[in-house]
């Protein structure tokens, strides 16, 4: 259990998900100003999948960045544990799409899931020594 931290884990990955409604959404909008529609059709287009992978690295980013921010301990273990079960489900679609999206949607997320979680440590670590830098100024 000291790999992984479960408040971190499930509230970083419940707002990861919120995160994710937000970016589909709002990709959705985008998909309908650039091609004028978003139909529902059986398989994925070139187009939807490029705007999909564009989805993907911002949201695995995201996940990795909250997943750190929240868990008190192990901030990059938790997001790169997540980004493992993520790397899973990226092989059980929801509509039919190309094996090459599935690989490059699940070989993405481990890396992008570590640069979301390095930046917040990165971000916390500028922070907490500057604050000591005050703290020891006379």
């Amino acid at each position: 259990m000291k790999y992984i931290d479960l408040k971190g884990f499930f509230l970083g990955g419940f707002l990861g998900f919120l995160g994710l409604v937000i970016v589909v959404v709002a990709s959705a909008f985008i998909q309908i100003l650039l091609f004028g529609t978003s139909e529902y059709e059986a398989e994925y287009t070139t187009q939807e999948l490029v705007i999909l992978t564009i989805d993907c690295i911002i949201i695995y980013l995201w996940s990795g960045y909250i997943i750190s921010t929240i868990s008190k301990k192990a901030k990059i273990s938790t997001p790169i544990i997540a980004s493992i079960i993520v790397m899973v489900f990226a092989f059980f679609p929801v509509r039919e799409v190309p094996i090459w999206y599935m690989l490059s949607s699940a070989l993405l997320a481990p890396p992008l899931f570590y640069f979301g979680a390095k930046f917040h440590v990165t971000r916390l670590t500028k922070r907490l020594s500057a604050g000591t830098q005050q703290s020891c100024a006379p």
